[in-house]
């Protein structure tokens, strides 16, 4: 059931958006969280390296030695990307542009003609390290050199994130998409399921009723719980359904047809059901742009080779689903984007998107506790 018995105001304007201003004013909430960008098997030799963009800085995560360690990808020297590559393996983290060296610790090692650079200052020309921490099969990393940890901002949800991708758990989806909207659209999207007949008239056919729908908030953000199928009306969700519970049984797996799904203030969304967990990451790009970051786990027994054949068929079958979704839902970011820039109105928020309304609430609040400190 839904918690508010009224609708509800629409907290943030249309130009929070896509306002260059607004952008700055969230990027400490950003820099602060914690965020799921690479997979720890992506690390398994040393050397292996991958890059991503996180609140405005480039960052390389990278195996030293066996070492995990998260660094700035721009060079001391004179900015340059050290990799343009998405994910790689080199023997040294060395720039692309004149081929300085770093270290674990972000300290220079080589300096092509370094005679040229006398004096040298080795504590001021080194790149910035940032935190990074795996849980479970997922590497998270912060911007931030300081502030709560992972399992602070993760909580309770740190131990079932860890079991539900322990190690009978395999990636099945990894996906990065681009988006030509602002981080929260794409966010918001996910906290409601009032737009599903319209955008998922195949997938899932019908919004789950009301009695279905459980709301649950907490300072740390919100979730949303039902049980499957959504909509018994849609023979492809109900067929998905019919065919998880029997692949279950068989693997000799409890079936509870619960869907759960979770969003942790700012941009963290995890969905859960018997066989399935999913991770997005939703990181902005710009202000009217941003990038979503898709890890999707299914269940793969260690052992039984039939067991693992028939698990990895349905790892890619499900995969597939949420990527048809995904599409669906990606198809109609622009036109919101497009309309915000439009819009003069205020907007409103119906019940069934009151998450919608407490996420908006920790925007407000954050970015104004924020605006005053400083």
């Amino acid at each position: 059931m839904f918690r508010s018995e009224t609708r509800l105001p629409h907290l943030l304007t249309p130009d929070a958006y896509f306002n260059p201003q607004q952008a700055v004013r969230e990027e400490p909430l950003l820099r602060q969280s914690w965020h799921p960008v690479a997979l720890v098997e992506q690390f398994a030799k040393p050397g292996d390296f991958v890059t991503c963009e996180i609140a405005g800085e480039a960052v390389q995560i990278r195996n030293f030695d066996g070492e995990l360690r998260a660094l700035s990808n721009v060079c001391a020297h004179r900015h340059c990307l050290i990799s343009s590559c998405s994910r790689g393996n080199s023997e040294t983290m060395r720039c692309q542009y004149h081929g300085w060296e770093y270290g674990h610790d972000g300290r220079t090692r080589r300096i092509p003609a370094s005679s040229n650079f006398r004096p040298f200052n080795f504590s001021g020309e080194q790149i910035p390290t940032f935190r990074v921490e795996p849980c479970g099969p997922l590497v998270f990393v912060s911007p931030s050199p300081s502030g709560p940890g992972l399992s602070d901002v993760l909580g309770e949800f740190h131990s079932r994130l860890e079991g539900r991708t322990s190690a009978e758990w395999r990636p099945f989806l990894v996906q990065e998409m681009e988006h030509q909207a602002n981080w929260k659209v794409v966010v918001e999207n996910t906290l409601e399921a009032y737009h599903v007949p319209y955008i998922h008239p195949e997938t899932f056919k019908e919004t789950p009723p009301e009695q279905k729908s459980e709301h649950r908030f907490s300072d740390v953000g919100t979730s949303f719980h039902s049980t499957l199928p959504f909509a018994p009306e849609s023979k492809m969700d109900a067929w998905f359904q019919q065919r998880e519970g029997q692949f279950l049984r068989w693997l000799g797996r409890p079936v509870t047809s619960e869907y759960s799904q979770y969003h942790l203030f700012p941009n963290l969304l995890f969905s859960m059901t018997d066989a399935v967990t999913l991770s997005h990451c939703v990181l902005p790009t710009g202000p009217d742009t941003c990038r979503s970051i898709i890890f999707q786990f299914g269940i793969c027994p260690e052992r039984g080779i039939l067991k693992r054949q028939v698990s990895r068929v349905w790892g890619r079958l499900t995969a597939w689903l949420t990527r048809q979704i995904m599409m669906e839902d990606a198809s109609l970011f622009p036109k919101i984007q497009k309309g915000l820039r439009s819009s003069s109105g205020a907007g409103v928020l119906g019940r069934c998107e009151e998450r919608l309304h407490s996420f908006q609430s920790y925007i407000s609040e954050q970015t104004q506790s924020m605006s005053r400190a400083a």
